[in-house]
């Protein structure tokens, strides 16, 4: 063993203390740690969007068209994921999305070939793995 490998207790607990005092996120290799994002469950829903209409006159034909769309939250931790290659986006369709790069959402993992579906459909994707993890771990919620 060389000692130029070896960091001293002072330097050690320095750096303990400095991460005490102002805690930081550490950037790992992804190559070797997937990367693990989190998403707070309020988002993990779908909202309704609206159009209405109303010619100027008020006499003409009204309507109102709506829709569902992903919470925006949720839309841009999907988009996040795409522009960095974790995802492959479908926009043609519903829950068309494949996951290309190993990651972790909420503590579940996604492994390359996984479907990422929408936010509503995630919800109990999440709640269903983590339910899971609790009965093969022993751990019982009945809650």
């Amino acid at each position: 063993m060389s000692w130029n490998n070896v960091i001293s207790a002072d330097v050690l607990m320095d750096i303990v203390e400095q991460i005490r005092k102002e805690p930081k996120q550490l950037h790992l290799d992804e190559e070797v740690f997937s990367p693990c994002y989190t998403i707070h469950e309020d988002y993990l829903t779908s909202c309704n969007e609206a159009f209405t209409w109303v010619t100027p006159t008020g006499s003409g034909p009204s309507g109102t068209i709506s829709k569902s769309v992903d919470h925006p939250a949720f839309a841009a931790l999907r988009q996040h994921l795409s522009a960095r290659g974790y995802i492959e986006m479908q926009t043609g369709w519903v829950n068309g999305d494949r996951v290309t790069k190993p990651f972790h959402l909420n503590e579940i993992p996604f492994d390359i070939g996984d479907k990422f579906v929408c936010a509503s459909a995630m919800a109990g994707h999440i709640k269903f793995h983590k339910r899971r993890r609790e009965l093969t771990q022993g751990h019982y919620d009945y809650a």
